[in-house]
């Protein structure tokens, strides 16, 4: 790999690099494979033309390069030959080279023109297998040797089948020639792998760049696309908070002057008991609609998550719950434990949280098919500096599949057109930003139990 390695290089880069390199190998030792099994055995032609004599024992030796061919092949398709590619992919090329020279050796050794099926194998080690640089020197270096042991061994130790009408002076000089022309083949094959693994290892980088860059800029653009749909929503409860303001200042004048003629009823009352009766009903329903604006005016001016007040956690359950009738319903609560807890951080957006929760458990409730009693469970424990918020329903559950993607933006698991699936991502943010996490846990058919921290006031942290 050359230049390829070089050393400023990022460890993922080359572990990409080293696993794409294998692939390339095994991909490129099995067209070398293919090719070889049929162009060895389909030279008999050859053969036959230029050694009519001979045509039978190269045919043999064809046959048997091919049939060693064979198993070497098939291990490719298997995780050991994939693993140990380097040691198979050369194969091809040995094999093709040796049966070559094999027939040199039985024709006219130096003076065959098979030595031309030798230039064919080295140029076909470089322009189809990307070896390294020293694997390329191995491979050319074997051809060029075993061409001059062959004929040297032809010229010495003559086969039976050689021809006796050869110069030996001749034989040595064309034996030269010959060496030559295959030494500057394989010089050149030797320069075209250096700079071709160069090349391939600056282009596989680029690519590998491109792509880290790609998947950085898709995630760029989906916490862009996140942060739109939080600010999209964020607008739409500044919308509400200001139609909220508007509406708190046209009820909330009217409602004062019926407390103040509900006041002048009572006394003018007297001893009427049922008159008293069906006025303190009435006062309890103006309490009740002064509740409910009074839980809008938090909506209307919402605190922020730079405003750490104190804040009491059943208070912000209570208005959430308050808000929240209509769609939990009489489904019973029990939220005892919440009594005397106390946390830092941004009330309103709290009681947010608890809103999407209780909505969040009253449909699981509503959908469950079973004849249990539905019911929802609130409660709070401390754990070092932080105050765990915990919200347990009895519902349907939600399927192991989805647990993990119940925080993404516009997932949900409502029906079409029940929900925009932004509650829970909404809540995990706000949570986020008190420097908690939100988790879920769930078992299908029987609840589901959702968790979020919140800091601890400072009195109550040194008392931790």
């Amino acid at each position: 790999m050359s230049s390829a390695h070089d050393q400023s290089c990022s460890v993922s880069l080359l572990d990409a690099y080293k696993k794409f390199y294998n692939q390339l190998r095994v991909r490129q030792a099995k067209i070398c494979f293919c090719l070889a099994m049929f162009l060895v055995p389909a030279c008999i032609g050859l053969d036959y033309f230029v050694y009519p004599s001979l045509a039978w024992p190269m045919f043999k030796a064809r046959l048997w390069c091919d049939l060693a061919m064979l198993p070497c092949f098939l291990l490719l398709f298997k995780d050991f030959g994939r693993k140990h590619v380097r040691l198979l992919d050369s194969a091809p090329l040995v094999l093709a080279a040796l049966a070559i020279c094999w027939m040199i050796y039985l024709a006219e050794g130096a003076l065959s023109p098979y030595y031309a099926g030798l230039n064919i194998v080295i140029a076909a080690a470089i322009m189809l297998i990307p070896y390294t640089l020293p694997e390329a020197f191995a491979i050319c270096g074997f051809i060029v040797a075993a061409y001059v042991v062959v004929c040297l061994l032809h010229q010495y130790w003559p086969p039976p089948t050689a021809h006796d009408n050869y110069d030996s002076m001749g034989t040595t000089r064309t034996l030269v020639n010959n060496f030559y022309f295959l030494g500057m083949t394989a010089l050149i094959a030797l320069a075209s792998n250096y700079f071709n693994s160069i090349r391939r290892f600056q282009e596989f980088r680029l690519r590998h760049e491109l792509d880290e860059n790609n998947i950085a800029l898709a995630t760029t653009l989906q916490k862009l696309k996140d942060t739109e749909v939080q600010l999209v929503q964020s607008e739409k409860m500044n919308a509400l908070g200001k139609l909220s303001a508007g509406l708190l200042h046209e009820i909330n004048n009217p409602l004062n002057f019926t407390f103040m003629a509900l006041q002048v009823a009572e006394q003018d009352a007297g001893d009427n008991a049922s008159m008293k009766e069906t006025l303190a009903d009435i006062g309890q329903g103006m309490t009740r609609i002064r509740s409910v604006i009074s839980d809008l005016r938090a909506f209307a001016y919402p605190s922020t998550i730079t405003e750490e007040n104190e804040f009491g956690l059943e208070e912000a359950f209570t208005t959430a719950k308050r808000l929240t009738a209509h769609e939990v319903r009489d489904v019973p609560i029990d939220f005892e434990n919440l009594h005397d807890c106390t946390a830092l951080g941004a009330k309103t957006q709290i009681v947010h949280v608890f809103m999407n929760l209780l909505v969040n458990a009253a449909h699981a409730l509503q959908k469950n098919p079973t004849d249990r009693k539905p019911q929802i469970v609130v409660s709070a424990k401390h754990e070092g500096a932080r105050l765990v918020v915990i919200v347990k329903d009895n519902g349907i559950g939600v399927p192991e599949a989805n647990l993990a993607r119940l925080f993404e933006p516009f997932f949900t698991t409502k029906d079409p057109g029940q929900g925009t699936g932004l509650g829970l991502s909404i809540c995990h943010t706000i949570i986020k930003n008190h420097g908690g996490e939100m988790q879920v846990a769930s078992e299908i058919g029987q609840w589901t139990e959702l968790s979020f921290d919140l800091p601890l006031p400072a009195k109550k942290r040194a008392a931790a």
